[in-house]
């Protein structure tokens, strides 16, 4: 027998016995967890140890740091000693350096080696002049740093004044000649706090920190611990400006065996495991043979039953070869769909029913599909009919073959969804027709949540407000409502909400646009909070400022023609009583002329009638110009200042003023502008000038004053006299009345006043009178 049979028959004896399968297996399995083990123990070994080199080189770092501080204060210390050796500045300097490094506990200057100078000095006395070159303990460092001549640090050593700490001498050198140290103490619990030995050791690593002792040549530690003794120390780092030695070591070392041995317990038990499972696997041959006969009759079973749910299922479903699209077999359903039989379908392929623009789309998702990129697809597309009918489908395609494997044909499910494609293109085509009627409609379309904020904007409400969609989101309504129509639609708003689904319809209101111009729109608002689809209040405003403003403007007029009417209907009364004064004095004076025989009294009545002729005309020249105040609509009006008007009136009277000696005041302020027709201004402050000069108090200098402010937001102008004055308790209701006279002045006719409020009237302000007998008058004008 031939070695290489012997080796066959041997392993086939081996597999033959599921026990000793299942013990090699055990003992290769614990042999190989023995050796991960024992890689991963060395694994986290290097992993400590570079950890340990990286926190020295950290100690290292902030040591040096520590050092070249005090090499810094040193040579400023140094910088204080002048050209003749003395020390200047040491107690103004000192306490700032040490401000400035903290790690720096005490500063000396030791001129010749004798401790002169020490900051602080409290708690320090003990070590002025101590002489460092003397001590055996300190020379031997001291000298060092001499013949060195740079800074040296001695220690750590026990100070003359107590405690612990490291002594950096900087030997200062004058005329090349030495001069003395300027020297730093950092002691020994500052020196390992800057190191940051507690922080970076946290419960993981032990430190240690030695040096050569001058005295003994004996390496001294100086932190109290066993590594000096029990460690195996790990990395060392030396620092030659002390000549010292730095030690780190783990605080457990053997705390990595010991975190192993569960590990080691977890292999052993996986070797058992899948040893066992080795022993049962070797003896699955005889139960896989039954579970393959048991199968392939299920299987059978299982073919049967696919044919059948294929033959006569409700939904097309067709055996597609993948590569080529050829339609290898068909059920009844999708022959029904197509119109072709059985034995067409074999001759045809998936191009021969589709739409020519789909074809790529459908060959993409079969390349996927056989590439193994997808495991499935379904799209929606047409399906041409035999009779070239045209039916929309959902494919869902899937692949014959397992994930993983290569396989070239797939299954295909049909399902006729025409019905539904056409209800959606109509729905679709509705809601274009409703989008278009929204957007293009004068009605602007809002939903909006109860609060008031826009969830929703049609395109026209751009138009109305200049805001877009997205501008409208971030604005609430309220906002945009006129303060003085919001109380109003804020009532309307909330009988909405109390009353779901029934349209309420506003009072119009008047909304604010992006260019602040203010816009009347009438709305209605509809509660659909409940509405899933809206979840808002839907509101619909159209904008009728043009509208309103028609309306506005007739009212406005039909208010001008009805107090016009007023007016001429009081002016009728007055243009009576005063006709027919006249008319009945001409009757008089005719009837004595005609029954006079005498001459004289004839012409005496030809003279009456004369004068009686003369007031008629005076008469009818007033009622022309009082009709003609009531009665123009189409005066110019503009903005006119106050002062310019005054000025022109006073020029115009000043022959007058002077011959009175009148002295008239003013305080108007500049800028008080009124929209006025000029050619009224200029009369109303000519009239009321003038009454002033007319009935001025002869006993006294006549005073006017005249004074303009802002009341409520309007202009007010009040012109004052010390003039005679007039009984108001008798005349208030005659003021302003036509022909009205309270005096015996001369000339005095009662048609100024009456003209004067026309006036102001007619342009929209208003007139009123304060006065007292022998005191004078205030008239107060009221601008619009």
């Amino acid at each position: 027998m031939s070695p290489i049979k012997g080796s066959k028959l041997s392993i086939s004896h081996i597999f033959s016995r599921p026990i000793l399968a299942g013990i090699f297996s055990f003992v290769f399995l614990f042999l190989l967890g023995c050796f991960l083990l024992y890689q991963r123990y060395q694994i986290i070994r290097e992993s400590e140890e570079r950890e340990m080199v990286g926190v020295m080189d950290q100690v290292e770092k902030n040591l040096n740091n520590s050092l070249k501080d005090s090499y810094s204060v040193a040579l400023s210390m140094g910088l204080l000693i002048d050209d003749k050796g003395n020390i200047k500045d040491f107690d103004q300097n000192a306490p700032q350096l040490l401000e400035q490094y903290p790690v720096i506990d005490v500063v000396q200057m030791d001129p010749g080696g004798v401790i002169q100078e020490v900051y602080p000095l409290k708690g320090n006395e003990a070590v002025i002049g101590y002489d460092i070159l003397k001590d055996p303990k300190t020379q031997k460092e001291a000298y060092k740093a001499i013949d060195a001549k740079k800074m040296y640090f001695a220690g750590p050593i026990d100070l003359k004044q107590g405690g612990t700490a490291v002594v950096g001498r900087l030997p200062v050198f004058k005329d090349n000649r030495f001069w003395g140290f300027s020297a730093v103490i950092i002691k020994l619990e500052s020196l390992i706090e800057q190191a940051g030995l507690k922080e970076l050791a946290r419960d993981k690593y032990l430190f240690q920190f030695s040096k050569i002792d001058a005295i003994t040549n004996k390496e001294r530690f100086f932190i109290e611990n066993h590594l000096d003794r029990d460690y195996n120390v790990v990395e060392t780092i030396i620092l030659p400006d002390g000549d010292w030695k730095f030690y780190i070591a783990l605080k457990n070392p053997k705390e990595t065996f010991y975190e192993l041995i569960p590990l080691t317990f977890f292999i052993l038990l996986i070797a058992a495991w899948l040893s066992w499972m080795v022993i049962l696997l070797f003896k699955q041959p005889a139960r896989l043979q039954k579970l393959v006969d048991e199968q392939a009759g299920e299987l059978i079973n299982s073919e049967l039953k696919f044919r059948t749910i294929f033959n006569q299922a409700a939904i097309g479903m067709v055996r597609v070869e993948t590569p080529t699209g050829k339609f290898l077999e068909t059920n009844q359903r999708f022959r029904e769909l197509c119109g072709y039989e059985e034995e067409e379908l074999k001759n045809m392929n998936f191009r021969d029913l589709t739409d020519p623009v789909e074809v790529d789309k459908n060959v993409a998702l079969m390349n996927n599909l056989l590439n193994g990129e997808i495991r499935e697809y379904s799209l929606e597309k047409k399906l041409i009919q035999k009779n070239g009918n045209i039916l929309w489908i959902k494919l869902s395609a899937s692949p014959l073959w397992k994930e993983g494997f290569s396989g070239n044909t797939h299954i295909a499910i049909i399902e006729d969804i025409t019905e539904r494609v056409l209800a959606e293109d109509e729905l679709m085509r509705k809601e274009k027709r409703y989008r278009a009627l929204v957007e293009n409609g004068a009605e602007v379309v809002t939903i909006f949540s109860k609060e008031g904020w826009t969830l929703y904007s049609s395109p026209s409400g751009e138009k109305l407000s200049g805001y877009s969609e997205a501008e409208f989101k971030a604005i609430n309504l309220s906002t945009l409502i006129h303060p003085e129509d919001s109380k109003i639609f804020q009532k309307q708003l909330q009988f909405a909400i109390q009353n779901p689904k029934q349209p309420v319809l506003g009072d119009p209101v008047r909304l604010i646009n992006k260019a602040g111009e203010w816009r009347w729109a009438e709305y209605t608002i509809t509660n659909l909070l409940e509405d899933p689809n809206i979840n808002g209040i839907v509101g619909n405003f159209r904008d009728i400022s043009e509208k309103k403003q028609a309306e506005i403007h007739l009212n406005s007029t039909y208010q001008t023609v009805m107090e016009q009417n007023r007016r001429l209907l009081n002016f009728s009364y007055i243009v009576s009583h005063n006709l027919r004064s006249h008319s009945s004095n001409i009757q008089a004076i005719l009837s004595l002329y005609n029954t006079s025989d005498v001459e004289e009294e004839k012409l005496n009545y030809i003279e009456l009638l004369s004068k009686v002729g003369n007031a008629l005309n005076h008469t009818l020249d007033d009622l022309n110009e009082v009709v003609s105040i009531n009665t123009n609509l189409d005066l110019n009006i503009e903005p006119l200042q106050i002062n310019a008007f005054i000025d022109k009136t006073i020029d115009l009277l000043q022959m007058q003023i002077i011959k009175k000696g009148a002295i008239i005041k003013r305080d108007i302020p500049d800028d008080m502008i009124v929209k006025f027709n000029a050619a009224y201004l200029e009369s109303v402050f000519l009239n009321f000038l003038t009454n002033a000069l007319r009935y001025r108090e002869p006993v006294r200098k006549l005073e006017v004053s005249i004074t303009g402010y802002k009341e409520n937001g309007s202009w007010v102008l009040e012109i004052a006299d010390n003039g005679i004055g007039i009984d108001l308790k008798r005349h208030r209701d005659k003021v302003f009345g036509l022909y009205k006279t309270f005096t015996q002045i001369p000339n005095s006719r009662g048609v100024g006043l009456f003209i004067t409020r026309n006036q102001i009237e007619a342009m929209g302000g208003s007139v009123g009178v304060e006065s007292e007998v022998g005191v004078g008058t205030v008239f107060k004008i009221n601008f619009k």
